[in-house]
């Protein structure tokens, strides 16, 4: 709306300024002609003038309606990454959680269990825990912990290394630092892969 009233009044500014000029350097001093061809002359004059500024001024719209057209389809697509970056995130946090949430046997030969949580938080110590059981819960843990860094860091990269990241890197962070003493049940390659998790966490946002 804002855009029709401009170029409206645009058009009418033009209108006055083509027909002000043409009477000051042509119609001044003399009465309103009523010889038809006079009037002619006048509009062939003012269609020619006013017509190629006004064809110029609806260019220039045209190209800001394009332009602006373009910015927002941008601005879509941008909240459209946020949304589809944050829901990356969001999974992955979510796998994790169910993770620890899950029942490890104990030691004991009673059908004891314990919630994985426990121990990573450091509720209770990790010899609670069946050691054949606590090796595979801890290997599952470093593969979702390595893809949560990997999610916070493309989420901090392109969307915002505030607020929700820094929730997410100090639970992330709490992970790795339970999963830094126990490298040896994960293998040769736990060692790399931790320090490039950390990495993630500690890579501030480039511009």
């Amino acid at each position: 709306m804002f855009k029709i009233f401009f170029a409206l009044a645009i058009g009418i500014l033009l209108m006055s300024v083509v027909g002000g000029a043409y009477y000051m350097y042509v119609g001044h001093g003399h009465p309103f002609s009523t010889n038809g061809e006079n009037w002619n002359q006048f509009g062939g004059y003012f269609g020619g003038v006013a017509g190629v500024l006004l064809s110029f001024i609806s260019i220039l719209l045209l190209v800001y309606t394009i332009h602006l057209q373009s910015q927002q389809l941008s601005d879509a697509q941008d909240e459209t990454l946020k949304r589809d970056l944050l829901a990356h995130v969001t999974k992955a946090d979510e796998e994790v959680e169910h993770w620890l949430q899950r029942k490890l046997a104990t030691h004991n030969k009673s059908e004891e269990t314990i919630e994985f949580g426990d121990v990573v938080w450091g509720i209770l110590e990790p010899s609670c825990i069946n050691t054949k059981a606590f090796e595979i819960a801890v290997i599952r843990l470093h593969k979702l912990t390595c893809l949560y860094c990997e999610a916070l860091a493309l989420y901090r990269n392109n969307v915002d290394p505030y607020f929700i990241f820094k929730y997410h890197q100090q639970k992330a962070q709490s992970l790795l630092d339970f999963l830094k003493p126990h490298q040896n049940l994960l293998g040769q390659m736990a060692g790399p892969s931790l320090l490039f998790c950390q990495s993630h966490l500690n890579a501030r946002h480039e511009a």
